[in-house]
């Protein structure tokens, strides 16, 4: 990639997806390779307000996470320049994707929701996949509630400049040179 190319980037580049759609992981690779710093927004708000995602809503409700993030996301817009990968509920309405795409380049990773499901299903540190009772839910139904989420929020992550689609690589450093290939000829 021609580095003078993106260095015209003037802010950073916001990842945007599902939950367990890879966001992190890919956004790790690519500050690698684009040799930029990284920041996980979830792991931001988790040092900022000394608890876990997971307590936030248990103890403080779903309002009270999203406001928190959109003012930890502004900050970062404002103090930081590099790969951000945004919670997968971060893009929940039309002026959070406006000020994202002002303020840097905006890419979709895009992943299959059977994969999706798989990896929420192995990791119990995500509420969705327990039921009221604690009791973790049937794949089958765990299905129908991501899809019925995802379904809501894809009209925002379709707005970004840039798709990654995971199924289509093999490797996690293939997907991130596909990445920095793609931001490459956008800017």
């Amino acid at each position: 990639m021609n580095g003078n190319r993106l260095e015209r980037l003037d802010g950073s580049i916001y990842l945007c997806g599902f939950m367990a759609s890879g966001k992190s992981t890919l956004g790790k690779a690519l500050a690698k390779e684009l040799k930029w710093d990284f920041r996980d927004l979830d792991s931001v708000i988790e040092q900022k307000e000394s608890m876990a995602i997971t307590e936030i809503f248990r103890e403080k409700g779903e309002a009270y996470f999203r406001k928190k993030e959109w003012e930890y996301l502004l900050s970062l817009t404002m103090e930081f320049k590099g790969i951000v990968a945004l919670g997968g509920g971060a893009l929940q309405d039309q002026r959070i994707v406006d000020h994202l795409k002002v303020h840097g380049l905006l890419v979709f990773v895009d992943t299959p929701m059977e994969q999706i499901v798989e990896r929420v299903y192995e990791s119990e540190e995500r509420p969705i996949l327990f039921d009221e009772f604690g009791k973790i839910k049937s794949k089958e139904t765990l299905f129908t509630e991501l899809k019925t989420l995802y379904s809501g929020r894809i009209e925002f992550y379709k707005q970004a400049q840039i798709t990654i689609k995971t199924s289509l690589f093999t490797s996690v450093q293939e997907m991130a040179e596909a990445a920095k290939d793609k931001i490459s000829r956008h800017v």
